[in-house]
C-alpha cells in the first residue's frame, strides 16, 4: 500500500477555515458597531410600552439574525469542507471567502426584512 504525496500546491485547511472566521468577525464587529450608531433612548409621550431603536434591532439581530448566521455558519462549514476536497484552489484566502458566501446570502436576507 503507497500513501499519496501530500497536497503541497492546493489550499491548506486550516489557513482556510480562519478566513472564513474571519469574514463571520467581521459580520459581527459589524453589527456592534451599527448598534452603537442607533439611539438608546425612548420617546418621551410613549411610556414603558415602547422601546429604543437599539433595543429593537438587538432584539432582531438575536431571535432573526443570530439563528440565520448560525446556520449560514454550518453551510458555511459544508461548503468549506466540499471546497477543500473536491477543487483545486490553490488560494486559502479565496477558499475562505468563496465558502463564506452563505453569511453573504443570509446577510441579504436578514437586511431585507
Amino acid at each position: 500500500m503507497t500513501l499519496a504525496p501530500p497536497r503541497t500546491d492546493l489550499a491548506d485547511a486550516r489557513s482556510s477555515f480562519l478566513v472564513l472566521a474571519g469574514w463571520y468577525v467581521a459580520a459581527v464587529v459589524s453589527f456592534g458597531l451599527f448598534l452603537s450608531t442607533l439611539s438608546g433612548s425612548v420617546p418621551a409621550n410613549c411610556g414603558e410600552a415602547c422601546d429604543s431603536e437599539r433595543s429593537r434591532a438587538l432584539l432582531f439581530g438575536l431571535y432573526v439574525a443570530l439563528p440565520a448566521a448560525f446556520l449560514a455558519l454550518l453551510v458555511s462549514l459544508a461548503t468549506l469542507a466540499v471546497l477543500l476536497s473536491r477543487a483545486r484552489i490553490r488560494s486559502s484566502a479565496l477558499v475562505g471567502t468563496l465558502s463564506a458566501l452563505p453569511l453573504l446570502a443570509c446577510a441579504l436576507l436578514t437586511a431585507s426584512l
